[in-house]
């Protein structure tokens, strides 16, 4: 999307790849913190909460610094619901009423999960200082697109069919 992509046009963000891969500055591995601690993989693009909590886990060692770029932030969503058929049904609405307060928010951030109530969070300073050190600032996600299951499947598609002979780099998991 940085590159002038969308969800149903995915071809320029592979083509990017491409341009690295022949450049020699794509490494075609999965990033794992051993790769990255041990200098293999200079750069990682990968979810934030994941980077900030490799970030942590190296404790400087490496040092880890997490970037959200500033066009292309796409959001992973992640649904909830209560069923139907749910054995008590009104626990299931009470958990829920939990998980979207303050104080549910705020246990989803400690653990780099972005909630849908961020940047309100944010904008009321309900987020602790030291939370707020250890994080992007909340107007790096303003513009962040959350993409539908068919947007997601459509980008998906191109790119698993594409990305081999476009970008010519097969990326395995390193053990």
């Amino acid at each position: 999307m940085a590159n002038g992509g969308s969800f149903q046009n995915a071809k320029p963000g592979v083509d990017f790849f491409a341009r690295l891969n022949s450049q020699g500055n794509f490494v075609p591995l999965i990033a794992k913190m051993g790769t990255v601690a041990s200098g293999e993989t200079p750069v990682a693009v990968t979810w934030d909460y994941l980077a900030m909590s490799d970030r942590d886990t190296a404790a400087g060692n490496p040092t880890v610094a997490v970037i959200v770029p500033a066009t292309g932030v796409v959001a992973g969503v992640y649904v909830q619901a209560v069923s139907a058929y749910a054995p008590h049904p009104n626990a299931a609405r009470l958990w829920e009423e939990f998980l979207y307060s303050d104080e549910g928010q705020l246990i989803w951030l400690k653990g780099y999960g972005h909630p849908i109530r961020y940047a309100n969070l944010a904008a009321r300073n309900k987020v602790p200082d030291e939370l707020v050190a250890k994080l992007p600032p909340a107007s790096a996600y303003a513009k962040a697109v959350f993409p539908s299951l068919a947007d997601q499947a459509t980008a998906k598609d191109f790119i698993v069919t594409n990305w081999d002979s476009i970008v010519g780099a097969d990326v395995t998991a390193k053990k």
